[in-house]
């Protein structure tokens, strides 16, 4: 097979290596993107460090992959897919959705889940899944994959003739919808600089920004422009403004979250990926959260159980990448010679 496998956002790219048709991955590789200048140059950087013989590639991107030209919301880095398949001389090269493949990750433990809680509980550690927020999952009923990163994902899994499949849409950039007074306050904030304050705008690494700004300004204290993780940073050892922009960032993501749910009816539960809760989750807890998750009016008893989990693993895009070539459900976005 010799397989490359990538999952490129906006701010990182990793790739891996699969030998074999199902076999192990190997070769695990971190790249910033902002260090090469194209994709061409990244993926060569990889085979050639790692000395591989690539015969075809499965790759996953955070942008649209329907097109035959990709260009990155949060990345500069712009190409066609067929040209990278004549670039690289391959047999085989497929495209998807870096979300999709986070929900192709999940593939065998959402098949495998049950509403009994100790099978469930030898299924999170099998997956190395963390509970956020305890319930019972709706069997057979759809999985939300959603999370901040330098974007916000939101896609949605379910099993068509024993096959997963990620119904892949564009949630990060659904109208941000605020759910208190101060959300209210930073909806009229944000729509001085913007015509439309999208959900990603405020729940992701430059809207860690946009809300500490904005904290900033209801205190008449100067924001210093720092960036994301500083904030972060910040936040865990308790400063206050980015303590409270870290908090009200989890609480505008719980009601994104519980609003998808009754959209996509995913009431077998919601896991959160993205690289930003892993390093944040202590203060989540913390957080409006759960509050705004359950806030659904007459829609209460519909979400109160829905479980939240979260995933830590950064390689769920690599693995979601190798299913995605084998998976019939997306063969017609396979580019091949045959």
């Amino acid at each position: 097979m010799k397989l490359l496998l990538a999952d490129i956002g906006g701010t990182n790219a990793r790739f891996a290596y699969q030998e074999k048709n199902n076999g192990e991955l190997s070769n695990f590789s971190y790249l910033k993107c902002n260090d090469f200048e194209n994709i061409y140059d990244a993926i060569e950087y990889y085979q050639q460090t790692n000395n591989l013989d690539i015969e075809s590639m499965s790759i996953a991107l955070a942008s649209h992959t329907t097109k035959d030209a990709i260009k990155f919301t949060n990345n500069h880095w712009k190409f066609k897919q067929s040209e990278i398949f004549k670039y690289f001389s391959l047999n085989k090269l497929i495209f998807v959705n870096d979300f999709v493949a986070q929900c192709l990750s999940l593939g065998p433990f959402y098949k495998d889940i049950s509403e009994n809680r100790t099978i469930n509980d030898k299924l999170l550690s099998k997956y190395d899944l963390k509970t956020i927020r305890s319930g019972k999952p709706t069997k057979n009923s759809p999985l939300l994959v959603s999370g901040p990163g330098t974007g916000l994902g939101v896609c949605t899994l379910l099993n068509i003739n024993n096959h997963p499949i990620a119904i892949e849409g564009e949630g990060g950039h659904s109208s941000f919808a605020p759910n208190s007074d101060i959300e209210i306050e930073l909806l009229h904030f944000l729509r001085k600089k913007y015509n439309h304050v999208s959900n990603e705008r405020i729940v992701s690494g430059s809207g860690i920004e946009e809300i500490y700004e904005f904290i900033c300004y209801i205190n008449k204290s100067p924001s210093e422009g720092l960036k994301a993780p500083t904030i972060g940073n910040n936040a865990l050892k308790g400063e206050p403004k980015a303590h409270d922009s870290i908090k009200l960032f989890f609480s505008i993501f719980g009601t994104i979250v519980s609003s998808v749910i009754l959209i996509n009816g995913t009431q077998c539960g919601v896991v959160i990926a993205g690289g930003i809760t892993p390093k944040l989750q202590s203060i989540l807890s913390e957080s409006n959260f759960n509050v705004n998750f359950l806030n659904k009016g007459r829609r209460y008893e519909y979400v109160k159980n829905i479980p939240v989990w979260l995933t830590e693993n950064n390689n769920n895009g690599l693995i979601g990448a190798s299913k995605a070539i084998n998976n019939p459900h997306y063969s017609s976005k396979i580019i091949t010679n045959k």
